[in-house]
């Protein structure tokens, strides 16, 4: 039996890739994840009327323990749904190794990343991306410095910092959320940042037809409005002439 790894893309139900479509329509057990990217309007809707089969959402709790998703792989074919690309994810790496290591066969098939696309869209130079940086929302309980400390080291290097927001099963992280605990952070580990003059990117809503980009000061970026779509903040390194160039299309 086959354990196949499929990788939606980043337009839902209409960016399955073809090979993607004929694994799903084979299987006999259809599981999808949503906590790593939420779940867009009608997504299982829609894959379960393209393919005609059941889906089972499944936690992060799940799939990290991975024995709903391994039985299943053991006794028939089974596709695992992975919203962007198959493999970003620690928690899909390591069921596609624990399937491994049951003597289960593991196909993976990739697709688009919000980790390439959104340089790319913004015509940033991908060679020059540092660390990922998640940010959280934040408590006095839990105030990670990792997220910052990331920011620091990329910027003190030229680099530029992809920043993915963070998401509960209440929503999005919007905008203005993600700058206040910018700010925190700021305040709390030494003020390294110049937040009144930091000029970053906001690509919003990527996939759907509310796509928009914007590029300025934080500050300016955090008043405005958006919908209730996920977003990505991008904070620029160093930009060479193309990129200065590619990314003032976008200011505002």
């Amino acid at each position: 039996m086959t354990l196949y790894i499929i990788g939606l893309g980043l337009e839902g139900a209409a960016s399955i890739q073809q090979r993607g479509l004929v694994a799903i329509k084979q299987c006999s057990s259809v599981f999808i994840e949503t906590y790593t990217s939420g779940s867009r309007d009608n997504l299982i809707d829609d894959i379960e009327k393209l393919t005609g089969k059941n889906i089972l959402q499944v936690t992060r709790e799940k799939v990290e323990q991975s024995r709903i998703i391994l039985n299943s792989a053991r006794t028939t074919d089974t596709a695992f749904l992975v919203q962007g690309d198959a493999l970003t994810a620690t928690t899909h790496n390591q069921l596609r190794f624990d399937a491994l290591g049951e003597g289960i066969t593991v196909e993976v098939m990739e697709n688009a990343s919000i980790i390439t696309a959104v340089p790319g869209y913004l015509g940033l130079e991908v060679y020059k991306m540092g660390q990922v940086v998640s940010l959280p929302y934040v408590s006095e309980k839990f105030f990670p410095r990792s997220p910052y400390d990331k920011i620091i080291s990329n910027m003190e290097r030229g680099l530029h910092t992809l920043t993915l927001l963070d998401i509960t099963e209440t929503g999005y992280m919007s905008v203005n959320e993600a700058c206040d605990i910018l700010r925190k952070m700021n305040d709390q580990f030494g003020r390294k940042l110049d937040l009144e003059t930091l000029k970053v990117a906001v690509v919003h809503a990527y996939g759907t037809r509310f796509l928009s980009a914007r590029y300025g000061v934080l500050g300016k970026l955090c008043s405005l409005k958006y919908t209730e779509n996920p977003s990505t903040l991008v904070i620029p390194g160093k930009l060479d002439y193309n990129e200065q160039e590619f990314i003032s299309h976008f200011n505002v």
